[in-house]
């Protein structure tokens, strides 16, 4: 079993890194693509369609997406070493979330020297509380509402001495029958941004996972998701979602139901770098 995982891990590894390249390489072509510009958190996006965090973990590809169609793109998950590792950011129209790993580990200082550093490179900022560095804050509701009261206030600050706004989105895991309408409630109070839902239990990815969310009923559970959330939050807190998106009317579904910016990963390893013009038309 463990040596199928690793082998399983490899594959992936290689897809990935073929994929980006060739995204890199698509970005440098001449092509039409279909605009659909919005303002979302304050932020003008060249379109709805971004690239989701784990794609372009350290910034290889950054604003220069926007030639491909996507309207921003998201990289990390990082860690204060990730980020003192990133590539130079390159120029380009699409804008630039930097998810942030929030370790269970690590102090309060330590969370919002992180938040502190990624905040001048940045278009949006990501608190990703999905990855298994942060499980142990989940299960203890004092102690995650003390970081995230500490890491807004920072993010507040930074605004300010900063001159310009950054938002601030949390990313929270959706599972059937387990949307976070705790954790939810408690980004509103704080007045968060944002809510990235991620409708998917997280890697490793496989093929028969990509397959699965080819079915209306998994596309019309996550759209339910969204809808729920919408209902919840009102219009005070921009909604993204992300995961199983593959084609233009799983695009439009998520909107539909109160996305209004709406991620992809896995449909372009499988697809390739002109996913965004196919979804986008």
């Amino acid at each position: 079993m463990d040596r199928r995982h690793g082998l399983h891990a490899l594959r992936r590894s290689l897809a990935q890194q073929l994929s980006l390249t060739l995204v890199d390489v698509a970005c440098r072509l001449p092509h039409a693509i279909p605009g659909r510009p919005l303002t979302v958190m304050g932020l003008n996006f060249p379109s709805p369609l971004g690239i989701a965090a784990g794609f372009d973990r350290n910034g290889r590809l950054a604003r220069r997406v926007a030639a491909l169609g996507f309207g921003f793109n998201e990289i990390g998950s990082l860690t204060a070493d990730g980020l003192a590792q990133l590539e130079p950011m390159s120029r380009g129209e699409a804008r630039l979330g930097i998810n942030l790993t929030l370790d269970a580990g690590s102090s309060v200082a330590e969370s919002c020297a992180l938040l502190r550093n990624a905040w001048s490179e940045a278009d949006y900022l990501v608190l990703n509380l999905i990855g298994p560095a942060s499980a142990p804050l989940l299960s203890n509701a004092v102690r995650l509402r003390n970081l995230l009261t500490a890491l807004r206030e920072e993010h507040q600050q930074l605004n300010l001495e900063g001159k310009r706004q950054v938002p601030l989105v949390a990313k929270l895991r959706c599972l059937p029958k387990q949307v976070p309408f705790l954790l939810a409630s408690m980004l509103l109070d704080l007045k968060f941004d944002g809510l990235l839902a991620a409708h998917d239990p997280g890697p490793p990815a496989t093929r028969e996972r990509y397959r699965a969310w080819q079915d209306p009923q998994q596309q019309a559970l996550a759209c339910e998701q969204i809808e729920g959330l919408r209902r919840f939050c009102g219009q005070g807190m921009a909604l993204i979602s992300v995961g199983g998106i593959q084609t233009a009317s799983h695009l439009q579904a998520r909107m539909d139901a109160g996305a209004e910016l709406v991620q992809v990963h896995t449909a372009l390893l499988h697809q390739g770098p002109w996913l965004a013009s196919h979804l986008l038309r």
